[in-house]
């Protein structure tokens, strides 16, 4: 069994791996744990292993401890901009950040409702020991460092891939899409709602980072297992994702198939919809599933589309022009000279 599948089905927190997993040879294993490392979902596949009584090396649980404590700083980091918030009298909402399953992320990403704000709010942060890391068209990243560890906060302007907008910001706090969670000692952070949170992973997967990731996986089976997916697909619809939500869905529904059985069908009650000629170019299903080319020009052009005729935002197409300039953009590109090479 390869790395990919090793992790994908050991770390799904939702379906239990069918077959012997006993016999997997310590260096599979350890090539595993490597993998979902750089797949960001190690939390997941230690307590995966852990379930499925897979003896993990020590390494695994000084790794695992190394997680908790990065996840620890970063709950800190999250009442701080709270505190900072109330101080300062902005509004911002957490996404990415919080997920329905054991995900730790690399960073904290926020999106200001004003980017008037970001100024007092970095300048806040600068107060607190972070500096600058990085300056993006979207965001600015900043990191605090502190007994050898760090953490980055992704300070958002917009909810947007490249120059791309993906959502209006403003439009998010009128719609209420967002919830409270709570982070402990009477702390309440504003993020980003489930419903919405899986319109912009079918989003990210298509128009940023071009697959459908393993986290990405599991974030749709929870979608199917435990949302009202009527609810979503109206979101969808309303942002003009309908195609790049139905492309996700009826991915990780065949994935999730594969991986598990055909029985997980019947649990994940999900009425296929939309997308049946594109869904037929995604071939060869693993994960991370890499999207084909034609399917992620497909996927800039629905949007665009969309936005000209239904909403009249022409400036969609020069916000387009200028995603070459941009990481996901460039990423596709080297992915077309490999295949030319």
């Amino acid at each position: 069994m390869k790395s990919a599948e090793l992790v994908a089905k050991v770390g799904n927190p939702y379906f239990r791996p069918f077959g012997r997993l006993e016999s997997i040879p310590e260096n599979s294993l350890n090539s595993a744990i490597k993998y979902a490392v750089s797949k960001k979902v190690f939390p997941l596949f230690y307590d995966g292993c852990l379930k499925n009584q897979l003896q993990l090396p020590e390494e695994a649980d000084v790794l695992m401890a190394h997680y908790r404590r990065q996840r620890e700083k970063q709950i800190e980091a999250a009442k701080l901009l709270i505190d900072i918030q109330e101080k300062l009298d902005c509004n911002l909402m957490f996404f990415k950040t919080f997920r329905p399953f054991n995900y730790i992320p690399d960073d904290i990403d926020v999106l200001l409702y004003d980017e008037n704000s970001l100024k007092p709010l970095v300048n806040e942060l600068k107060n607190h020991g972070y500096f600058i890391l990085k300056i993006g068209t979207p965001e600015i990243v900043l990191r605090k460092i502190e007994k050898g560890n760090y953490v980055d906060l992704d300070i958002h302007k917009r909810l947007a891939v490249g120059s791309l907008d993906l959502f209006e910001v403003k439009s998010l706090w009128q719609n209420h899409a967002y919830e409270l969670i709570r982070l402990g000692e009477g702390y309440e952070a504003t993020k980003l709602s489930e419903d919405y949170e899986v319109v912009r992973e079918a989003a990210y997967s298509l128009l940023k980072d071009f697959n459908l990731s393993i986290a990405g996986l599991y974030l749709g089976i929870n979608a199917m297992l435990n949302r009202n997916l009527a609810v979503i697909r109206k979101i969808a619809v309303d942002e003009n994702f309908s195609m790049h939500l139905s492309l996700y869905l009826n991915l990780v529904y065949n994935i999730t198939s594969e991986l598990f059985g055909p029985e997980t069908r019947i649990l994940m009650r999900y009425e296929r919809k939309g997308a049946s000629v594109i869904t037929s170019l995604c071939k060869n299903l693993r994960v991370p599933y890499p999207y084909p080319i034609p399917v992620i020009v497909w996927a800039y052009l629905s949007k665009a589309i969309l936005e000209v005729n239904r909403n009249k935002n022409v400036g969609v197409i020069n916000q387009i022009m200028k995603q070459p300039a941009s990481k996901g953009i460039n990423v596709l590109l080297d992915y077309v000279r490999e295949l030319s090479a």
